[in-house]
Parts: C-alpha cells; structure tokens; sequence
C-alpha cells in the first residue's frame, strides 16, 4: 500500500483569507478525492492511500506532483497564500509522522521511520513527558522496551499504533464521503443591509462549492443563494436568487460576477443575518481528469468568453434587453428566424459555443442551408429607385449572386399575423439577388414579378426593386 500526506498551511500574509485552516483541510481532502476514493481527514493532515491509483496517473511521484499543482491552483485562484506540505510512506503513519517533522524541519531530509521523533505520533503525545525521561525520543526507542511493560504503563492504543505504523495491522479509517448535492449555510459576522455587501459571504461559500464540485468531479449548471433576513421585521423570511449557467463549470469565477451583477439590482426589506448556497443541477466530467491536467479545463475555454458574456450582460441589463435569434421552419424570409431572450436560448447559446470551437460550422442553421439570407431584414422592404432595369441604393449596385425565386405570400395560415385581406392575395413570386454597395456593402434585393393569377403586364414595363436585408 502507498500513502500521501497532505496539509494546507495558509500563511498570514493572506489578507482577509476566504477559508480558515479547517475549510482549507476539506478542501484539499474534496481534491484528492479526484485521486482516490481513499481519502481521510486524520488531525490537521489529509491522508490518501493511492495504491489503485498509480497506474493511472503513472507512478507515486508523478500523482503526488499533480495532485500539489492542482491544491495550489485551487488557492491561488481563490487568492489564498497557502502552502502544501507533502511526505509519502508505506503505511499511512509513516506518511502522517514524516509531514509532521518535515513540517517542523522545512529543507531537512526525510529521516528513516526507526528515526521519528515520538511527538510525531498521536497516540504518543499524550506520554510525550514520561517517555522522554526514560530516554525514548524516537519511534525505534519505544519499541525495543516491552510490549508488557509499554501496555500496562501507556495503555495498549500506543502499541497498537506502533503495530499500524509498522504494517503489522490494518489501517481503519472514516473515508471523506462527499454529499450527493450542496448545501451549506454561513453565519454573517454581521447584519448586512445593502445587497452588493452579501457578495464577501458568498465568496466564502463559493470557494466551499467549488471544491465540493472537485471532489464530485462534476461541474455545475444551476445554484439558489439564500439570504436569511432578521425575524423583527415584517418581512418574508428570505429571500434567494437562482443563477443558471449554459455550460457546466468548474471555475466560478464567472459564476460569481453574475452573482455580483444580480446582487447590485436587489434591494433587501430587512438586514440579512446568514446566506445559504444550494447546488440544483450538476453534471458529471468524466473526462475532468483524464483531458487535461489544469485544474482550470484550459481545453473547455474555447468559446466560453461569448456564452459568459451573454450571461453577464444579461444578468447587469436583464433577460429582454439581450436576445438571441432562433431559426424557424418557414419559407417565408420574414419568418425564418425568430429573436427570443437570449439567456433561454439554450440551443442557440450552445450552437454559438459550438461555432467558436469550429464545431459543424455550417449546421448552424439546417434551414435552407443551401442558400444565402442575410444578416438584418428590414421591417418593410424599401422601394428603390431604378436606373434602366438595375436597381439604385447610395449609387450604382453591382450584383454578386441571383436570382433565387421564392413565393412570398402563398402559405399564409390564419393566426400568423396576416390580415384577412392579405392573406386572400394570390401567391406573389420575388426574384432575390446579392447586391454589393460602395457604401452600405452587401444588400438583399428583390424584384416582385406579377402575381400569378394577373394578366401579362404590358410589354416593356420595368420591374419593382425592394431592399429587404443587409448582410453582416
């Protein structure tokens, strides 16, 4: 069996820190769960037994290496100044008595087990001052004395952690078992009666979140923040605030700036004495571990910038203010696309995830994809002036592509937004073309050929141009 020792010193250069020395002990212990499912919170240590982990990460030295790094990206993203102290051993005392004297001695060299100091065992501190006046100072001391003589005097727990140390009996420990969701509540240090102000109780509980999320190796993709109010108002109890991401993260950085921008538009009834934060959709990563070996997933950035974008703006401008369009099953150009709230487009803002990492690029829209349409339709097409049988817009056009023959008002149903007597016309046919201009660049026109059920136009007569559109 192979054993790790871990423990996260936070140094008192960390202003204000967002753990204390308890939470950055869970924390590290939710991260090495990413390791092993064997992982135990023993004193102010984390101990790990990686014996059916080494092949998967490639050895002993090369898993202890990576599972440091990550420790300290994880405080360094939090702005916390911690140190990770390390040591290794056959059995998990070995490895828990060689952190705490390299804790003790940083730089020294790591002694042999026989070498120990006795305070380096927990069974023995409590015996620390009579062992050291009959000249037991290291591990090998004690044991060279009877075991008789050892158990009526320090009682049998100490020659049973010696026999553990030694591998001669198993190592029985409560192993870390994370819970299925999250759901913590913190105690304000005081009463909170402005909103932004609750956002240094939520990065507290963030950081819990996150390394919650670690240990699960799952990213999330919906919380509730629930703030509690005080009792001698009149007031609801709470009050909360859901946020949804479009994609599942890990790093919560951004999560937190939108928790910020919903926080700056709130206003409390009543001071707020504790929060709470609720995981309330998850998804596992699978892959988290095996894809890259950045705490931060650099290999899932690609594209993020715009859906975190989306999220913001419409967390600081509200969900109408930021829209998305979404493309609609007609062959009508006014109806193939319609604009919705940008933040419950959920396709959309994934298709824009996919389009950023040139993913089906050209599946974007699987309507009429074998066509050109533009960018921005106008809300009336514009008559334009005509030179000979060209159409005029800011000067003379020169057409690029056409003619593409679509029937305009042929399939109007009622409840479309069609009036009786639009919809009582006759199919109406529009030839479109792709005009470029010097200044307004590349433009959508049609020209309306004669109904079908009219007579045959007089001999000579010009056509109708329309600006419909522009591309971007």
């Amino acid at each position: 069996m192979r054993w790790i020792a871990l423990q996260a010193c936070i140094t008192c250069d960390s202003a204000p820190a967002l753990i204390d020395e308890a939470a950055a002990q869970r924390a590290l212990g939710c991260i090495a769960l990413g390791f092993t499912p064997r992982v135990a919170l023993v004193d102010e240590a984390v101990l790990m037994e990686v014996a059916g982990s080494l092949r998967l990460f490639g050895g002993l030295a090369r898993l202890a290496q990576r599972m440091v790094q990550q420790a300290n990206q994880f405080f360094e993203q939090n702005k916390v100044l911690a140190h990770i102290g390390r040591a290794q051993g056959a059995t998990s005392l070995i490895a828990l008595g060689r952190l705490r004297y390299l804790r003790r001695q940083p730089g020294a060299a790591c002694r042999r087990v026989a070498e120990l100091p006795m305070d380096t065992l927990t069974a023995a501190r409590a015996h620390l001052g009579v062992l050291e006046r009959v000249g037991c100072r290291t591990w090998d001391d004690l044991l060279r004395l009877p075991r008789d003589g050892v158990a009526r005097r320090f009682g049998a727990p100490l020659l049973a952690s010696l026999d553990r140390a030694r591998g001669h009996a198993p190592d029985s420990y409560d192993w870390l078992l994370l819970p299925e969701s999250f759901d913590e509540k913190l105690e304000l240090d005081a009463l909170v009666t402005h909103a932004p102000a609750l956002m240094a109780g939520a990065l507290r509980l963030l950081v819990h979140l996150q390394a919650w999320l670690l240990g699960r190796q799952s990213g999330l993709c919906a919380l509730r923040l629930v703030w509690h109010l005080d009792k001698r108002r009149d007031v609801p109890p709470s009050g909360e605030l859901v946020i949804r991401t479009a994609q599942p993260a890990q790093d919560l950085r951004h999560v937190a700036r939108l928790i910020a921008e919903h926080l700056a538009r709130q206003r409390l009834p009543a001071p707020v004495h504790s929060l709470s934060l609720q995981s309330l959709e998850t998804e596992k990563l699978v892959d988290s571990a095996a894809a890259t070996s950045s705490l931060l997933m650099e290999a899932r950035q690609q594209g993020d910038s715009a859906l975190e974008l989306i999220e913001r703006l419409s967390a600081r401008l509200g969900p109408a203010q930021v829209q998305a369009w979404q493309p609609r099953a007609d062959h009508r150009p006014e109806q193939m696309q319609r604009w919705i709230s940008a933040i419950s487009a959920e396709a959309v803002i994934k298709s824009i995830a996919a389009c950023a990492r040139h993913e089906r690029v050209g599946r974007l829209n699987d309507i009429q994809n074998e066509a050109l349409y533009p960018t921005w339709l106008l809300p009336e097409p514009l008559k334009l002036a005509t030179l000979g049988d060209s159409p005029v817009y800011q000067g003379r056009l020169v057409r690029l592509a056409g003619p593409q023959r679509l029937e305009a008002t042929g399939w109007l149903m009622a409840g479309d937004g069609a009036g009786e007597s639009e919809r009582d016309k006759p199919p109406a046919i529009r030839d479109y073309f792709i005009y470029r201009s010097l200044q307004a660049g590349l433009l959508w026109i049609y020209s309306e050929r004669l109904p079908v059920a009219a007579p045959q136009a007089v001999h000579g007569q010009p056509h109708a141009w329309y600006l419909h559109g522009f591309f971007g």
